[in-house]
Parts: C-alpha cells; structure tokens; sequence
C-alpha cells in the first residue's frame, strides 16, 4: 500500500512530541519505497523549522539537525511533485466548505487520491475530510 505523509506526521518522526513514539514506531512498519513525501511537505516542514527559531522552540544548531533529518527521510521514500491534477482537486476540495480544509491540506488530500495511496496525518480536519472523500486512511498512533 502507499502511503502520503502528511507534514503532521514528518514533525512528530522528526521532532519530539507527545505522538511521537508511536508515529516512529508505525513508521517502522512501512515498506519505505511504498512512503510518498511531496514537494510541499518539504516546503512546510522548512517553514515549521523557521517558526520553531523564532518562537524559541529550537537554536539554528537543531534546525540544521531536524532540516538534515528530513533531506534524509525524503531520500529514502518516493518523491511526489504536485501536478495540475492535484491542484485542481485541491481546489475543489476547499471550494467544499464541508471539508473545512486549508489550502496545504486539501493538497495533501488532493495528492494522495490522485496517487490511490492512503494518508498518514495526525490532523483530526485532514481525517475527517479524507473519510469523506474516500480517501483511505492509515493511522500511524
């Protein structure tokens, strides 16, 4: 089975967090050349990095250490690049108001139906919107 991951997920591998042991220990039961990490969870994950320096949460020392962590893990799992397919859909799935998805969401949601994989998120919203959409879901707590 593919799996999408979601920046949720990538955070809580990469960043100590209450789920976090649980979400390293689902990880570990994946095939990695079945794992997908889109061009924007990168984008995000990066952006999250940043947002932890200015508030504190991290020095630049650890940023270097969890961005170097992520170019690794992206290394190993396939790489998607967001088509206009996914945007579209994204689209859609925002101009759904029942979805109460952002945009960066919808992507991923977007994205992982495109692919007929299923989403790894920890985002409750993301879940609920994927369940509607038939969008397979694989808990990784």
């Amino acid at each position: 089975m593919t799996v999408c991951l979601d920046t949720s997920v990538i955070v809580a591998l990469l960043i100590d967090e209450p789920s976090s042991q649980q979400v390293r220990a689902w990880l570990r039961t994946q095939d990695a050349d079945e794992v997908v990490v889109g061009d924007l969870a990168a984008v995000e994950f990066a952006a999250s990095a940043s947002r932890w320096i200015r508030t504190g949460r991290i020095d630049s020392a650890k940023a270097d250490y969890v961005l170097a962590s992520f170019d690794i893990l992206r290394a190993q799992c396939l790489p998607h690049t967001h088509s206009a397919d996914d945007f579209a859909l994204a689209e859609l799935l925002v101009r759904d108001f029942s979805t109460k998805l952002v945009a960066p969401d919808a992507l991923h949601l977007a994205s992982a139906k495109n692919l007929g994989a299923a989403l790894a998120t920890l985002d409750e919203r993301l879940r609920t919107a994927a369940r509607m959409k038939g969008v397979e879901l694989t808990m990784p707590t």
